[in-house]
C-alpha cells in the first residue's frame, strides 16, 4: 500500500522580515511625498499612490512563506509556497539515503561541513522542537535539512529509514510502521 502524507508549515516572521516591512513602508512614503518636493510630479500623484500601495502589498506579501512537506513512498519533498500563489521546489530526497535524523540542536552542527543546508521550518534558523535529517543525497551531495514535522509526517518517514538510523533516532518503543497499518 502506498504512503502519502502532507503537512503545511507557516513560517513565523523574524526580525529581518520586520526590517524589510519597515523599509518598504518608508520607501512608499517617500514615493508618495515626491510631489511635495517636485511640483512637476503633482499631476501623477494618484498614480504614485496607487503604485506605492501595490508595491507595499506585493513586497510585504513576498515575506509570507509556507512550507509543504510531502512524504510519498520513501521520498520527502519540500516546496516553498510564497504568498499562497507561487510554489518553488526546495528539495526532493530519497529517505533511504538518510544517515542521521533527530531533534535539532544548533550547537551540534557548528563544526559540521555540509554542501547544502535547508531551513524549512517555522523559523529562519531552526527552533526548539525542530528535527533534522542529514545524508548524502545523489542530487545535492552532503545535505542538512532542518524542518518542523508533525507526528504524522514522522510516522510516514520511519518506514523508509535504514534500520540503524531508525533505532538510533527512536530507541525505545519504536515500532516500524508497515504499509497498510
Amino acid at each position: 500500500m502506498d504512503i502519502f502524507v502532507e503537512q503545511i508549515v507557516k513560517r513565523k516572521m523574524g526580525p529581518i522580515d520586520a526590517l524589510v516591512i519597515v523599509g518598504v513602508i518608508l520607501a512608499a512614503l517617500v514615493v508618495i511625498s515626491l510631489p511635495l518636493w517636485i511640483p512637476a510630479l503633482f499631476m501623477l500623484w494618484l498614480l504614485l499612490i496607487a503604485g506605492a500601495c501595490f508595491g507595499v502589498y506585493y513586497l510585504i506579501g513576498m515575506r509570507m512563506w509556507e512550507f509543504e512537506y510531502s512524504v510519498t513512498n520513501g521520498d520527502l519533498t519540500c516546496d516553498k509556497i510564497i504568498q499562497r500563489r507561487r510554489r518553488k521546489r526546495q528539495f526532493s530526497i530519497d529517505l533511504h539515503a538518510v544517515s542521521e535524523i533527530g531533534k535539532y540542536d544548533p550547537q551540534k552542527f557548528q563544526n559540521r561541513r555540509v554542501a547544502n543546508t535547508y531551513f524549512v521550518g517555522t523559523t529562519a534558523k531552526g527552533a526548539e522542537g525542530d528535527w533534522y535529517l542529514q545524508g548524502e543525497f545523489e542530487q545535492y551531495g552532503p545535505t542538512l535539512i532542518v524542518f518542523s514535522p508533525s507526528e504524522r509526517v514522522l510516522e510516514a518517514i520511519k518506514p523508509a529509514l535504514k534500520r540503524s538510523v531508525l533505532n538510533e533516532a527512536f530507541p525505545r518503543g519504536t515500532k516500524r510502521v508497515q504499509a497498510g497499518d
